[in-house]
């Protein structure tokens, strides 16, 4: 790496020196291009390891500790260390080297440390969905990172959180993980869901989010590893067409307000919600945390999950109400 002062000295020579022709201008151009390049690395590499990686100032295990990086965070590699590391994880040996990397994401906390190249990969890895709290931090494998819609009223009230899915994505079958910043007697995690009416056919679908729905009751979900992961539960077909009961006449004047004559017609000779082209979707998931400090204190916070489904790509008329 050239030195800042000799690289100003050396571009404040080549540009007091006489530009004759065309090429000396080019030779110019060429060569601080190159100085300007000197410390910038190419080499961008992925945290793999499941519960974070630390980061330090130094490179060796006694040295201050910056920050945990989340799974799925890019670090960009500017220098390789020769000191070994050999580590043993949940019995595997991993061994690699201590190498200096540098954040790529603005919102990260620090700009520069060291951390044990065993946990990196060069395959892209999304970062996970992640919430942070006062108490404790909430993150979910295998669902990339969401950014939140706060209350209106309060952007400082984060109790109950709103982020939605992708066409593609889904709560159920999934890893939460707790990290907790404090001591505590314990931490439970509950799911429920929202079932809403959609009415849909080969032209159009409609889904009635604004008006009557059904909750199924909070469920408790098992713990899988060492009481701080769980795993979500899947959806019976029984529960994602449960509902409560309706008035039709109801539905269909809500349906022809919202949206005309031509929706409230496909509905207009059905007998029961069970009636095509009327079917009863998952809506919402919810999760709630529930953790209980030394001294009995609780801490609740739920995450609200919007699902959502791909109209597009069967070029359906859509309608939200």
């Amino acid at each position: 790496m050239v030195h800042k002062y000799r690289r100003r000295r050396l571009t404040l020579l080549i540009v007091n020196y006489e530009l004759k022709t065309p090429l000396m201008l080019l030779r110019l151009l060429i060569i601080t291009g190159l100085l300007s390049n000197f410390s910038l690395a190419q080499d961008i590499q992925y945290v793999a390891a499941e519960n974070g990686l630390i980061i330090r100032e130094q490179p060796n295990q006694g040295a201050l500790k910056l920050e945990v990086l989340d799974y799925g965070t890019a670090l960009e590699i500017v220098e390789y260390t020769d000191l070994q590391l050999d580590l043993v994880d949940g019995g595997k040996k991993l061994s690699g080297k201590w190498v200096k990397v540098r954040s790529t994401d603005a919102y990260d906390l620090f700009e520069e440390g060291y951390v044990f190249n065993g946990y990196l990969t060069e395959d892209v890895l999304d970062r996970r969905f992640k919430v942070i709290y006062d108490k404790f931090a909430v993150s979910i494998k295998d669902l990339p990172r969401k950014t939140t819609s706060r209350t209106t009223f309060n952007s400082d009230f984060n109790d109950i959180l709103f982020y939605t899915l992708e066409p593609n994505e889904t709560l159920e079958n999934k890893v939460v993980i707790i990290k907790h910043h404090q001591d505590f007697r314990s931490i439970k995690v509950f799911q429920k869901h929202e079932n809403s009416i959609a009415i849909s056919d080969n032209k159009s679908h409609a889904d009635i989010i604004n008006w009557k729905h059904y909750y199924s009751s909070w469920k408790p979900l098992k713990t899988i590893k060492n009481h701080l992961q769980f795993k979500t539960s899947n959806i019976s077909k029984k529960e994602a067409t449960k509902f409560v009961d309706v008035n039709l006449d109801s539905l269909k004047a809500v349906v022809k307000d919202a949206c005309g004559t031509a929706w409230s017609d496909s509905i207009k000779n059905v007998k029961s919600l069970d009636d095509s082209p009327i079917n009863i979707v998952v809506s919402k998931m919810y999760l709630r945390i529930l953790m209980t400090d030394m001294n009995g204190e609780e801490t609740e916070k739920i995450l609200i999950f919007e699902l959502s489904i791909d109209h597009e790509q069967n070029d359906k008329l859509y309608a939200k109400i």
